[in-house]
């Protein structure tokens, strides 16, 4: 598998608590920043496909604006029913400033 370490966006354009609607190359990416961690997931709810960037952030929870589906940001599992149903999640990290994620393309 091909994985590419993407800059997403410097970490003063994501103050703390907030959440960001990214497209990586046609891929729609999410990225949060909670206390000092940067998550980023796939941008689509897995229900109908709203975007989780655009829903309700809590902790290290992110809630779906059209129907209330609700995934770990760390994990990309759902916590409410039906639990078990992913969206994938990407590492991250921070250097001089900039967010980078580490995101599979498949090959």
């Amino acid at each position: 598998m091909s994985t590419e370490r993407v800059p997403l966006l410097p970490i003063s354009d994501l103050p703390p608590g907030t959440m960001r609607y990214l497209d990586i190359d046609g891929l729609p990416v999410g990225v949060a920043h909670v206390g000092a961690t940067i998550y980023a997931f796939a941008d689509t709810c897995r229900h109908e496909g709203g975007s989780l960037s655009s829903g309700v952030l809590v902790d290290d929870t992110v809630t779906c604006p059209w129907h209330g589906w609700t995934y770990r940001l760390s994990t990309g599992k759902a916590i409410v029913p039906p639990v078990g149903i992913r969206i994938p999640v990407y590492p991250t990290e921070l250097v001089d400033g900039m967010i980078y994620a580490y995101i599979d393309w498949g090959d």
